[in-house]
């Protein structure tokens, strides 16, 4: 097997999860879209089926960490980016980013991701349950 530079693994890294943020983002929207095809009620009396309550909950909620996950990066490489920009007065200087900074940003990406599981999880069950019956 050749050999690769780091710097491609982490090109690798950061398609890897940027194509998993995507996706994640995507099943979410369908776990609504899905929740809302098994409301009970007409138009006007909309209800969710209690078993279902759950699992929209925690696909918010992933949302919400989606949102958070980005907002975190978008001002920690910001601020990041502006005290290195003032101090060397260039873009050209090779610097290397505490590791720690990413570590908030992983935690918000983790979360959002078992929670899209979790909610499919309950998702699947529910849907076992009324076609298996």
């Amino acid at each position: 097997m050749a050999k690769s530079k780091l710097s491609e693994f982490k090109e690798d890294y950061y398609h890897f999860t940027g194509k998993l943020s995507d996706i994640n983002r995507q099943i979410a929207f369908a776990g609504i879209a899905l929740i809302w095809v098994f409301k009970k009620g007409k138009e006007l009396d909309f209800q969710i089926d209690d078993e279902l309550i759950l699992p929209a909950i925690l696909i918010v909620c992933a949302l919400a960490f989606d949102i958070f996950q980005y907002i975190y990066q978008s001002i920690t490489w910001a601020i990041f980016y502006t005290i290195k920009n003032r101090k060397y007065k260039t873009e050209d200087k090779k610097l290397k980013s505490p590791e720690y900074l990413n570590y908030p940003a992983w935690f918000f990406f983790t979360v959002k991701v078992i929670l899209v599981l979790v909610a499919y999880w309950k998702i699947f069950d529910f849907l076992l349950d009324k076609f298996l019956k």
